[in-house]
């Protein structure tokens, strides 16, 4: 597979105790990303907005919708998505476990 990053996956974990939202914090040193402009015309006019795919080799990482990617290491000890300010980021939309063949990776799009 070809890889062009390292990322940092951020996962958020709910801890039932404290009432509070977790992020786990796991970093690929490889991985594809990839990123496009996406314009949408709606009944308030055009919409643009970047749209990121990100391609993970490691099929053992727990993703889910709502988690964030970090492209590069990330050192910021997160408590809330407003700590990820000026980073280049994607929160997750939709995650595919591509186990197949042979080339099994996570294919993740996200904005």
């Amino acid at each position: 597979m070809l890889t062009n990053a390292d990322v940092t996956i951020l996962h958020r974990v709910y801890d039932p105790k404290t009432r509070l939202d977790n992020w786990k914090m796991t970093y690929v040193p490889e991985a594809w990303w990839f990123k496009k402009e996406q314009s949408t015309i709606t009944t308030d006019g055009r919409k643009n907005a970047d749209v990121y795919t990100v391609r993970i080799p490691n099929t053992n990482i727990a993703l889910e919708k709502d988690d964030y990617i970090v492209k590069g290491i990330c050192r910021v000890k997160m408590q809330t998505v407003k700590e990820l300010e000026g980073l280049e980021k994607v929160r997750i939309t939709s995650v595919n476990y591509n186990t197949f063949g042979g080339n099994p990776h996570i294919k993740v799009v996200g904005v």
